[in-house]
């Protein structure tokens, strides 16, 4: 890229998660223009705040449903532009914010608006496990690494490691994953059932089906990819324009059965070489 200087500078550097905690201040979200040092050096002074330094990163936002609705709709103006305009006593500057956004929040402290809520691509829920044996086994692996942290992550890594070259797997993979013309008609008809509002889900349920067939390594979506890919993207989402609530799993579930009555299974291809194999399936 270039300015009125000549190539702009690039730095290649690994994404960071940039924390934005609760109660931060509109400068320390937003940023601010240094009028005293614009004034004084006769060139514009700009002090990036969160947002800034979220450009090309992973903003987090811890309790996220707590934010003051001004800092909300400047994070929802800048996730649905990339841009981030700051105006201060007449002076205006443009600055790119383009960020991944990852929120949590505790329904019991209050509901997220409609409009935050659809920028997230995706939801997972978090329950309390009720099996006795996986919940012992998480009070050992916390004693473990409060008695020795070190220990911990040193016996924890080789497995880290795995987990983070799969990831690296299915990222290459991705571009090659097809899904049918038929599956996506039956995303777009369960989204259409269901009333869900917009087409932002349709099409994050469609990515998100492509990227488990990848992590599975698969070239290939497949029926439990696309059901998989609908329940992230549609369990919070606002319904009949804010009038109906996000839909339930078994709802979803059994609209998404009624929609794969018209969906003919036909025998699995031959398991090729390297590959696991899938069922092609065909819309009659």
């Amino acid at each position: 890229k270039y300015n009125k200087f000549g190539k702009l500078e690039a730095v290649r550097k690994k994404m960071e998660v940039v924390n934005l905690p609760v109660g931060a201040t509109e400068d320390m979200v937003l940023g601010t223009i240094n009028l005293e040092r614009t004034l004084k050096e006769g060139k514009m002074v700009f002090e990036p705040g969160l947002l800034g330094r979220a450009n090309r990163q992973i903003l987090y936002i811890d309790e996220v449903n707590l934010l003051p609705d001004h800092i909300a709709d400047s994070i929802l103006d800048a996730a649905a532009s990339g841009m981030h305009i700051v105006e201060r006593e007449g002076v205006s500057l443009r600055h790119p914010a383009k960020f991944i956004l990852v929120g949590t929040m505790n329904p019991e402290e209050g509901e997220l608006r409609p409009q935050l809520l659809d920028r997230f691509s995706i939801s997972v829920k978090l329950t309390t496990l009720s099996d006795p044996d996986l919940r012992a086994l998480i009070v050992k692996r916390n004693l473990e690494f409060e008695e020795n942290p070190d220990e911990f992550k040193l016996k924890w890594r080789q497995k880290q490691a795995e987990v983070v070259e799969k990831i690296k797997r299915a990222k290459n993979l991705l571009k090659k994953v097809v899904i049918s013309d038929e599956l996506i008609k039956v995303v777009s008809r369960t989204c259409a059932k269901l009333e869900v509002d917009g087409y932002r889900p349709d099409i994050v349920a469609v990515k998100m089906a492509k990227a488990l067939a990848a992590l599975d390594g698969r070239l290939e979506v497949i029926e439990e990819d696309v059901f998989k890919g609908l329940k992230f993207a549609l369990t919070h989402r606002t319904r009949a324009e804010g009038l109906k609530p996000p839909v339930d799993f078994k709802e979803l579930k059994d609209v998404f059965e009624e929609e794969l009555r018209g969906i003919v299974a036909i025998a699995p291809r031959k398991k090729k070489e390297g590959r696991k194999s899938f069922f092609r399936i065909l819309y009659c």
